[in-house]
């Protein structure tokens, strides 16, 4: 059948409405995962800002505007994780925004009880000037891991672009951190194609420097 003159621009409007629906899921996805609830502890003039998701879109956003609505309001920052892990980008804007609160105020990481700091979750923790942990809290490290952008699954990368991808992140984020010396340098010779699990006690006990106090 030959189209009519009304067909293409018709499809072309469609088209366009289909895009726009598209745009419109994925922004209001993206609104609604990963909420930040922030609730005020008078007794510490601390507004507690809890996040219990993975480090994705919009984590970096909602930890800005969290500071941007409470600096004036609140002498210290408490940041409660309870997160699998993510991504390195969006974990890298959630970091820029500690240290942006870390310049006018006081930061503490918090883990509780039976809570979870994995992966790219254990570098925002490590911002905390003080860092408290549930005895029985899970943690894991393990080198930074590709993954298709379109599949999602993972990808097997060459043995020499790992060990450059995991030596910069290790530089990055554990370096210079609070870790001691040498639970640091434990962990890079342990963590080589590998997870490694702790407990918050374990991180205690063991003086990793991660943990600075069991709650």
């Amino acid at each position: 059948m030959k189209p009519n003159k009304y067909s293409i621009p018709l499809l072309i409007a469609l088209f366009a409405a289909c895009v726009f629906l598209i745009q419109q899921t994925t922004d209001s996805f993206h609104a609604d995962e990963g909420r930040l609830i922030a609730r005020a502890d008078t007794s510490r003039d601390a507004v507690v800002l809890r996040w219990s998701s993975e480090v994705e879109a919009p984590m970096g956003r909602r930890f800005e505007e969290a500071y941007d609505e409470w600096r004036d309001r609140v002498s210290l920052f408490i940041i409660e994780l309870d997160s699998p892990g993510g991504a390195l980008a969006e974990g890298k804007r959630v970091i820029e925004a500690v240290d942006r609160m870390k310049r006018t105020h006081n930061v503490e990481t918090r883990v509780r009880s039976w809570e979870k700091c994995l992966s790219m979750c254990v570098p925002i923790f490590l911002k905390g000037d003080r860092r408290v942990a549930a005895a029985n809290s899970r943690w894991m490290f393990h080198e930074p891991t590709s993954y298709d952008a379109v599949t999602g699954e993972r990808v097997d990368e060459p043995e020499f672009e790992r060990r450059y991808v995991a030596d910069r992140f290790f530089d990055r984020y554990f370096a210079n951190s609070p870790m001691t010396p040498e639970w640091r340098a434990w962990l890079q010779q342990e963590w080589v194609g590998k997870d490694v699990w702790k407990s918050g006690r374990d991180l205690y006990k063991e003086g990793s420097g991660v943990v600075t106090e069991l709650e």
